[in-house]
């Protein structure tokens, strides 16, 4: 099975990329929408990586986390 995203607009189908196969029968399923409240309208998911990406400044130390989280995991443990 081969994926390939489209846009439904008044009873046909544009696909945003070239389909894998000259004929085929498909499938189509229509996402529910989902609602904007709180979104950030206008900006991709790249410009928004690229804008906060930097943003925590303090070190990580992995070996500390992954022993805290699996202290926190097991803690009541018996």
């Amino acid at each position: 099975m081969v994926a390939v995203q489209g846009l439904y607009e008044n009873g046909r189908i544009e696909l945003s990329e070239d389909a894998p196969m000259k004929k085929a029968n498909v499938i189509v399923i229509f996402p529910e929408e989902q609602a904007t409240e709180g979104l950030i309208i206008g900006k991709s998911a790249k410009e928004l990586f690229e804008e906060f990406t930097g943003c925590i400044s303090r070190e990580i130390d992995e070996k500390a986390e992954r022993i805290g989280a699996l202290d926190e995991k097991y803690a009541n443990f018996d």
